[in-house]
């Protein structure tokens, strides 16, 4: 583990390490407005009742819970072999737990993002057809909450109160056992699959 202050360089290119930087309020300015767009578009085109909008998008914030969880734990925390994929892992989140609170690298790089918003929308939109909508504006509404409370865990001039019990999860997934506690924004996926535990 480097001093949490300190860094380290990604990429020789200055362009490609520009990438790697992103200001913690980007993914509230690119999907803030795709989220209200949603929403619209679902009320005024498709007519859905506020009810249904509501009960979509509530379905979206738990299909992103289960989401983080299983990026995280089965994604992130992979142990590949190659040269090549720990390459890659460690530019998704290997960095991350080496320079945990390293400000301009706790939110996802906007071109990673938009491309699995993207995706994401288009399967909910394949599979779902219109209702497919108001469901990806609640997986985004879960995704930038996400960024919310893992940005407040890293950075200590960010205290929230109720995001405090999240900070000590997270933390001790970062500190005692990056085994456990793979929900960031809610231990509910970890209660369900016994990875909420203490070391032993």
């Amino acid at each position: 583990m480097q001093n949490e202050s300190s860094s380290t360089r990604l990429f020789e290119s200055d362009f490609c390490e520009w990438f790697t930087h992103v200001h913690h309020n980007t993914p509230f300015f690119l999907f803030g407005p795709v989220f209200i767009g949603c929403l619209t578009y679902a009320s005024l085109v498709y007519k859905f009742s506020t009810l249904q909008i509501a009960l979509l998008a509530f379905s979206g914030c738990l299909i992103w819970s289960l989401f983080e969880y299983f990026m995280h734990r089965v994604l992130f925390h992979y142990e590949p072999t190659s040269n090549w994929g720990k390459r890659i892992l460690y530019l998704f989140h290997g960095i991350h737990h080496d320079f945990p609170n390293e400000t301009d690298r706790l939110v996802m790089p906007s071109i990673t993002s938009l491309a699995i918003a993207s995706f994401i929308f288009a399967v909910h939109y394949l599979l779902l057809g219109p209702a497919g909508i108001p469901m990806f504006a609640g997986f985004l509404a879960g995704y930038l909450y996400y960024e919310f409370v893992h940005y407040s865990v890293h950075n200590s001039k960010k205290k929230i109160g109720w995001t405090e019990a999240q900070r000590k999860a997270h933390l001790k997934h970062h500190f005692q056992d990056a085994t456990n506690r793979f929900g960031v924004t809610s231990p509910l996926w970890d209660y369900i699959f016994g990875t909420y535990k203490e070391k032993v």
